[in-house]
């Protein structure tokens, strides 16, 4: 935490243990709203929360949206990014900008720690600088590896740009479409998504 005071983001190789073991002490000591906290690659990220005006209001537009799209439907639920992801095939513990579920949810075992689940229906992550490269690469990844994920959503903040994994069939095949219009129309299997509901009040 001292570290986090002068340096934008602090790395430091930890074990996995070592990882749920911090990550559930400063969630009792700081507001989860404060700091971001994520394992990846057998190293803890951590860094001081400084997203953009545009990067929290596309989050925000993005979860009333899918909240309205999916009011109806009983098993989904939408929440947000103080939610922790365990990908165990990559040991991976990540806090995407938005998680929906389509099932209760199965947690990672950690007795008297933060827990993480790993089983999310729809993974969303809206672009930031310091995050976007091991967004587009390490954890587009291991999200690909959760059985239970069958859309992945990618959405620059600067521009309207939103690219969506859809599952096809298993982990190993997916599509991928790309969305570059406010005029777009995305679809989520039987339900749609506008692009100008995702960008309602941004401006480039």
């Amino acid at each position: 935490m001292e570290r986090l005071q002068t340096e934008a983001e602090v790395l430091l190789p930890v074990s996995l243990d070592e990882y749920w073991e911090v990550a559930s002490e400063i969630g009792e000591e700081h507001s989860p709203m404060e700091y971001d906290i994520e394992y990846l690659d057998g190293h803890l990220r951590a860094r001081i929360k400084m997203a953009t005006d545009f990067h929290e209001l596309i989050v925000a537009n993005l979860a009333g949206t899918l909240r309205s799209i999916y009011y109806d439907y009983p098993d989904i639920r939408v929440m947000g990014s103080n939610r922790t992801v365990y990908v165990e095939p990559c040991q991976m513990a990540v806090k995407p900008d938005l998680v929906v579920m389509n099932a209760p949810s199965d947690l990672y075992p950690r007795k008297g720690q933060e827990a993480g689940i790993k089983n999310p229906y729809i993974l969303v992550e809206v672009f930031s600088d310091s995050t976007q490269k091991q967004d587009r690469n390490l954890k587009l990844r291991c999200y690909k590896q959760l059985p239970s994920v069958q859309y992945i959503i990618y959405v620059e903040q600067y521009l309207p740009y939103v690219s969506v994994y859809t599952k096809n069939g298993d982990v190993h095949h997916w599509l991928n479409d790309d969305y570059d219009s406010l005029e777009d129309i995305i679809k989520l299997g039987d339900v749609e998504l506008s692009m100008k509901d995702i960008y309602h009040k941004v401006t480039f």
